[in-house]
């Protein structure tokens, strides 16, 4: 009886060992394809290259013309209030999109290389401008006269003209979002379209109405 009992627990052993050794090499083989997140990372194509480019070199003006009214004294309190949360939303995106870019193997835009943008709002660059400030075809860019005009502004006016700026600034955000909703490809990418209208557009209003109120 001994020597029985002793076969039966070897043999369960044993049957033991060969089921995790199963589960093992089972789970191995589940680990060899490609995660859902680098599929969609992958999932892309030229509309969203094209739209997070743009869209980084737009959401870094938008920080730049915050930064000139933060540096400024005098300066209507909502309004700086309104700058800070500018930063605050899109200096992430900003990050995202160039991971976006890196992931798909594509560089970010420069001030340098925009000229390259014409015909992103779906112009074809004949509207009188020469592009020479880099931003020619681009959805709501601000000028570099009217960078170097937020910048020479007190605070009173400063409040005003970042507002007048910012509206049309947001409306090109808006309006590009919009175009790649419909050409785009990227999941996440389509998703932050989907925010950009949603938030630029509530901002626009609330600051159409600051405007009013100064």
């Amino acid at each position: 009886m001994r020597t029985f009992r002793f076969i039966t627990t070897a043999a369960t052993a044993a049957a033991a060992a060969l089921i995790v050794t199963g589960c093992s090499a089972s789970d191995d083989s589940r680990d060899t394809g490609p995660s859902a997140s680098s599929q969609t990372a992958a999932d892309f194509n030229q509309a969203d290259v094209t739209y997070a480019q743009g869209m980084t070199m737009h959401h870094q003006q938008a920080v730049e013309m915050s930064d000139l009214v933060l540096d400024k004294s005098g300066v209507d309190p909502d309004v700086t209030k309104l700058a800070k949360e500018i930063k605050k939303a899109q200096g992430p995106e900003i990050t995202t999109m160039q991971g976006w870019l890196e992931d798909w193997g594509q560089g970010s835009m420069d001030h340098e290389s925009m000229g390259g943008m014409d015909g992103m709002d779906g112009t074809d660059g004949t509207d009188g401008t020469d592009g020479t400030d880099g931003t020619d075809g681009m959805d709501g860019m601000v000028s570099a006269e009217d960078i170097t005009a937020l910048k020479q502004a007190d605070g009173p006016a400063a409040s005003t003209l970042f507002l007048t700026q910012m509206i049309e600034h947001h409306e090109g955000a808006v309006a590009m979002a919009q175009q790649h909703r419909k050409d785009g490809k990227n999941p996440e990418a389509l998703k932050l379209s989907s925010t950009v209208i949603t938030d630029q557009k509530a901002e626009i209003t609330k600051m159409r109405t600051m405007r009013s109120g100064l």
